[in-house]
């Protein structure tokens, strides 16, 4: 396994676009997507909540109560109006590059299905 952040700023993903196709993986089944990488993002991968119930139902996957809800920035350093209760836990694909046990939170992130932080 290696470090994504690393293959990330190897191929210049950051230079060349910011949407990249991915794919999410739990046990042998898999969830084919684009996503976005934040690079300002630093702590979180933040999935939609109207994807959420299509990636549960395709990999068969349940919602994880959060201990503590979390309050976070939008891009624009607003925070969130609405509190994050849930995530969920999966494997991350990019090319050939694997992410194993990744948590993405669960909000309404606007035009985007999923913000990956440059981890």
């Amino acid at each position: 396994m290696c470090k994504l952040n690393e293959i990330l700023s190897k191929e210049n993903y950051f230079e060349k676009s910011f949407l990249i196709d991915a794919h999410l993986i739990f046990q042998k089944r898999s969830f084919s997507l684009r996503l976005l990488i934040d690079s300002d993002s630093v702590v979180y991968m933040i999935i939609h909540f109207n994807l959420v119930n299509k990636v549960c139902k395709k990999l068969k996957i349940q919602l994880i109560s959060l201990t503590k809800e979390k309050l976070i920035r939008d891009y624009d350093e607003k925070i969130f109006k609405k509190t994050i209760t849930h995530k969920i836990l999966l494997n991350l694909i990019i090319k050939s590059h694997k992410k194993l046990t990744v948590s993405m939170l669960i909000a309404d992130i606007n035009h985007h299905e999923v913000i990956l932080s440059k981890f």
